[in-house]
């Protein structure tokens, strides 16, 4: 399976449906989901993979590049 098809998965499983459906989620589900998200687009940005890198560049206060030394 190609990197961006695996990442998409990982994603639509992280997010579910009930992050389209629930008016509501628990704050620690939330907060879950949105440490899991983090680490897939910061890891998938870290392996040079395009759509990761593309949505780390949307998030610039939340992701940030840093030279390597």
């Amino acid at each position: 399976m190609a990197p961006n098809v695996e990442f998409i998965d990982e994603l639509c499983d992280i997010l579910g449906d009930n992050f389209f459906l629930c008016d509501m989620l628990d704050q620690d589900e939330l907060f879950g989901m949105q440490d899991r998200l983090a680490n897939l687009i910061a890891r998938g940005a870290n392996q040079n993979l395009g759509l990761a890198t593309y949505m780390a560049k949307k998030f610039p206060e939340t992701f940030y590049e840093q030279e390597s030394e």
